[in-house]
């Protein structure tokens, strides 16, 4: 048996200081934000080469054929062999991937996306910061909706002298909760003068998600991190700014940790366990879904985490705890 979400916080094993939300967190409200689905949206639009990567490594995980196709660079490099196919198929993959992302996202009004976003009090019951590493627009929403409750959110980017929303890392507010894109989103971008933009709807657009697809066609790709292992994710968060800011606030924080819907593999995800463990966090709450895995998964991330101390609980209870929290 293992505990609830609100067991730990009851006992107070667990404060409600800072969250890491991984594609769980997305999935949990909008099914389609899976591998499964992204892939079958794209399918079409990937080469031949490309779609028997996925076949023959059994997966619709873009990120671990990505990994993959990676180190069949690497290898190749040894024996000097031409790497230009495969370094096309890599760039054809990524990009599907964003693609797949924005074609499969709902817009903010559909009902059944509307009733979620609305009950869902996760962020609101934190109170520090809120990190995630999802590229939709979920974080975005929740944002909306506590700012309309008057909640303190920051996610530094402010309005301009051209009415553009632009990352500015000197906006910290000590009295709000901050809010981190980890791995970037389909609404951040890089401008034509290397700033960090946030994509801004206008009166042509009905919804936030129009307003990513017509910057899309505009050849403004979104700011995403999605390569195959941590070696090249950190390396391209290093290269940019605004990503940079946001894996150095991770390795800052200090006091309780909670990490929901975050599978944290060890071959993708060891930047974010590296940085967790540099920062000043005592506490850190898992939540496993996989109940029928639940001691080899503990004993993995104990092994991540052998100066913290870690708490487990069940997944499949978070928004139950979450509607008590919220509720106190």
């Amino acid at each position: 048996m293992i505990e609830s979400f609100q067991d730990l916080y009851e006992t107070k094993r667990i404060k409600t200081d800072h969250l890491l939300i991984g594609n769980g967190f997305s999935i949990g409200i909008w099914q389609d934000f899976n591998y499964k689905s992204l892939y079958d949206n794209q399918k079409e639009s990937l080469k031949k080469q490309d779609r028997l990567l996925f076949s023959e490594l059994k997966t619709t995980n873009f990120e671990y054929v990505l990994e993959n196709i990676k180190r069949a660079i690497s290898i190749n490099k040894i024996f000097n062999r031409n790497n230009e196919e495969l370094s096309y198929s890599y760039n054809n993959i990524k990009e599907a991937l964003i693609n797949g992302v924005a074609n499969v996202h709902p817009n903010n009004f559909n009902m059944q996306l509307y009733s979620k976003i609305g009950t869902n009090n996760t962020f609101n019951i934190f109170k520090k910061s809120i990190f995630t590493t999802n590229y939709d627009l979920i974080p975005y929403w929740l944002h909306i909706k506590l700012s309309r409750k008057e909640r303190l959110i920051n996610d530094f980017f402010r309005l301009d002298d051209l009415n553009s929303l632009k990352f500015l890392e000197t906006s910290k507010n000590n009295s709000s909760l901050n809010l981190y894109y980890l791995h970037g989103g389909l609404h951040i971008f890089v401008n034509k003068v290397d700033l960090i933009e946030k994509v801004k709807k206008n009166n042509n657009h009905k919804y936030l998600i129009d307003a990513v697809i017509d910057s899309m066609k505009k050849n403004n790709m979104p700011l995403y991190v999605s390569e195959g292992n941590w070696e090249d994710k950190l390396e391209q968060i290093q290269s940019n700014k605004y990503l940079r800011f946001c894996h150095e606030a991770l390795s800052k924080i200090d006091g309780h940790l909670t990490i929901f819907g975050h599978d944290l593999s060890d071959s993708a995800d060891k930047h974010i366990v590296d940085a967790i463990n540099k920062s000043k966090i005592e506490v850190i709450a898992y939540g496993i879904y996989e109940l029928d895995k639940k001691e080899a998964i503990s004993e993995r991330i104990r092994t991540y985490f052998p100066q913290k101390e870690v708490h487990f609980f069940n997944s499949t209870s978070f928004d139950k705890s979450v509607e008590f929290l919220a509720n106190l």
